[in-house]
């Protein structure tokens, strides 16, 4: 399988998906939900304990259909203030105030669009072995941090956008969000481990 993420600014985000060989499920939904789990605990594990991590898994946590149904039609908001502390982020230990997480890195949602080439900024995945590349970033990484988090976003709101009308896989989307933020949170992420930890949850939520 391969996952490419390929950012043409901000704003505007294209995503293929090649999952020849279904691997490792013979079904398309299950390697789809298979894949953003991979993704997902990947950029949680190389963001590591930046506030970017923490503020991603504090969303993901917060999850549902509900969440997933208003990324798929493009209404859904990043929480302000106020929001942020009934969602926990309080406990998160952040070092950068509220303000400057909604300046810096709550954007709109990018937009979905056709691919057109390969973007600015983009992140590779392939399975197996799970392998990411970028490009687009220079040497120092230069927005690496931001593009990541809304990588996964984006990510999320293409499949739940794919299968808008799907209540049951919304669903499973929004647990696998939900098991991947745990996983992170509760320190279970470590390098390398995405795709053992990607098939442990998806038996978890009972579709594995």
């Amino acid at each position: 399988m391969e996952l490419r993420i390929d950012f043409y600014s901000k704003n505007e985000v294209a995503i293929q998906i090649e999952s020849s060989g279904k691997y490792p499920f013979a079904e398309n939904e299950l390697s789809e939900l298979f894949l953003f789990g991979c993704y997902a605990i990947r950029q949680l594990s190389n963001l590591g304990t930046h506030d970017v991590a923490k503020v991603l898994a504090a969303l993901m946590l917060s999850c549902t259909r509900d969440t997933a149904a208003e990324l798929a039609a493009g209404t859904y908001e990043f929480p302000g203030p106020a929001e942020m502390r009934v969602l926990g982020f309080d406990s998160l230990r952040l070092r950068m105030p509220y303000n400057i997480i909604q300046d810096q890195l709550f954007d709109a949602v990018p937009c979905i669009v056709g691919f057109r080439g390969g973007g600015k900024k983009s992140f590779v995945l392939v399975l197996p072995p799970s392998k990411l590349s970028t490009k687009g970033f220079g040497i120092l990484g230069f927005q690496v941090n931001y593009f990541a988090f809304h990588s996964v976003i984006s990510l999320l709101s293409y499949l739940a956008k794919k299968h808008t009308h799907e209540k049951l896989y919304l669903d499973h989307l929004a647990a696998v969000a939900q098991q991947c933020a745990r996983a992170y949170l509760s320190g279970a992420i470590s390098l390398g481990n995405e795709v053992t930890l990607a098939n442990a949850i998806l038996k978890e939520i009972g579709v594995g």
